[in-house]
């Protein structure tokens, strides 16, 4: 709807250019909220989009420069002169203004700190200095902070004193006097108490918080389990320095969604956009896995030589190897696609292993079933062959359970010696379930050719 909305929308856009009624075009602009401005300006060549960019008022422009992909947030600022993007740096937030600093080259971020006041230059430097991924890097240092012994009354005041400039104003952060994190109350609460009433008898004592140093996927944790606005983030002595919003939370969901796809899918993470990755690091972050995976898959060219006479003696065996190594690689995937998401969103602890190996047991034996009963059927009805159909369905069967068990227990294996499980790539459980696979289906097909014989 946003995509079609625009398009109805841009000859009008265009016209208003062609015949520089930048009046009208300011005023359509600043009618709009910063997200459809970027839907607008994206539409627009260069030359357009910079100039649309320059009509807005001072209050929207860093807004909607923010929404910006950071490949365009650059090609932007290579267009700006260095007091318009001056301008545009000290209105953005810090913490949107650290994550822009992230995606830029080096010699840029140089350049663009320079041009920042000493004050803001500080602030952005003590960000860009906290660890890569941590909850210090992604948060803002503009929060409304109260004094425990300040009235309600005082309260308010500050409050509209300050919250023009803050991030949000509907949490507030109640320290003491060394800045320490005391409690916290929302607005709600301090609108709705007497005015005479002090601080510190409406606060919450019981916060929840990140250190700086905490992986952002952490602070992700607190605000979805505690279904609070923003967390609170504190110094190793506890002093509160900082807040990451749930606008910045949603970045870090995606973000590590996207790190845990790329690592389940045997590529190495890139943090960069997929046009700024160039030729040479798109193929090293993925041919590491790709020489593992071809290494792996010898054992089952070793397995198929070690097999060679059963394999010569009845070649209907052959028929079925496609099947029995892509059922065993298709469930192994699945479930540890399964357990992988549920040990990244807390649901189940890797205490609870023999719980969830059981539980999966069942349902590997009873997808083994159906899927060994369908593979007989298929094998008795195309070949006539019950020996071998049932050798199919046995093997299968086995497959599925044993697959559904590998799949369960690598994930549960690399989190117990705490590497991450989204390492455990589907092509690597699939490699080795092929091997597993055709190690079974050729053993049963010995012992069950052999009984036959005799």
């Amino acid at each position: 709807m946003e995509i079609q909305w625009t398009k109805i929308f841009l000859p009008e856009i265009k016209e208003l250019i062609e015949t520089k009624d930048f009046k009208g075009l300011r005023d359509f602009l600043r009618e709009r909220h910063p997200a459809d401005i970027v839907d607008i300006l994206r539409e627009l060549n260069p030359t357009e989009r910079v100039m649309s960019f320059r009509l807005l008022d001072k209050n929207k422009i860093s807004e909607v420069f923010a929404l910006f992909e950071p490949i365009e947030q650059e090609e932007l600022l290579k267009q700006f002169t260095e007091q318009h993007a001056r301008e545009i740096l000290i209105q953005m937030q810090p913490d949107d203004r650290t994550q822009l600093f992230d995606e830029l080259p080096a010699y840029v971020v140089e350049r663009l700190l320079k041009l920042l006041p000493s004050l803001e230059r500080k602030e952005a430097n003590e960000l860009l200095n906290y660890p890569h991924n941590s909850a210090g890097r992604i948060m803002t240092p503009e929060y409304v902070d109260l004094q425990m012994d300040m009235t309600v009354g005082k309260a308010l005041e500050h409050i509209r004193k300050t919250g023009p400039n803050r991030e949000t104003i509907y949490i507030c952060y109640i320290v003491d006097e060394t800045k320490k994190l005391r409690g916290v109350a929302s607005l709600k609460n301090i609108i709705l108490a007497n005015t005479d009433q002090l601080i510190k008898d409406i606060m919450n004592e019981n916060v929840f918080y990140v250190h700086t140093t905490d992986d952002q996927e952490k602070a992700a944790q607190v605000v979805q389990k505690y279904d609070i606005l923003a967390v609170p983030v504190v110094d190793n002595e506890d002093r509160l320095v900082g807040i990451v919003t749930v606008d910045d939370i949603l970045d870090v969901v995606q973000e590590e969604a996207t790190e845990d796809f790329q690592r389940m899918a045997g590529i190495q993470t890139i943090e960069e956009e997929y046009f700024r990755v160039g030729f040479t690091k798109r193929v090293s972050n993925r041919i590491s896995w790709l020489v593992i995976l071809v290494i792996a898959a010898t054992i089952s060219q070793t397995i198929l030589r070690s097999y060679s006479g059963i394999l010569n003696s009845i070649i209907a065996l052959t028929y079925f190897i496609p099947m029995l190594t892509g059922s065993g690689g298709n469930t192994g995937s699945q479930s540890s696609t399964l357990i992988i998401r549920a040990l990244a969103t807390g649901e189940i602890k890797t205490t609870e292993w023999w719980r969830i190996i059981l539980r999966e047991f069942k349902v590997g034996v009873a997808l083994g079933l159906i899927m060994g009963i369908i593979a007989f059927t298929i094998a008795a009805i195309s070949l006539r062959q019950i020996t071998l159909a049932l050798t199919v369905g046995i093997s299968l069967s086995t497959v599925v359970c044993v697959g559904n068990i590998v799949g369960i227990a690598i994930p549960l294996f690399f989190r117990f010696v705490k590497l991450d499980p989204a390492f455990v790539s589907a092509p690597l459980i699939a490699t080795l379930l092929d091997a597993t696979g055709l190690l079974i289906y050729f053993e049963i097909a010995r012992r069950i050719f052999t009984i036959a014989a005799s």
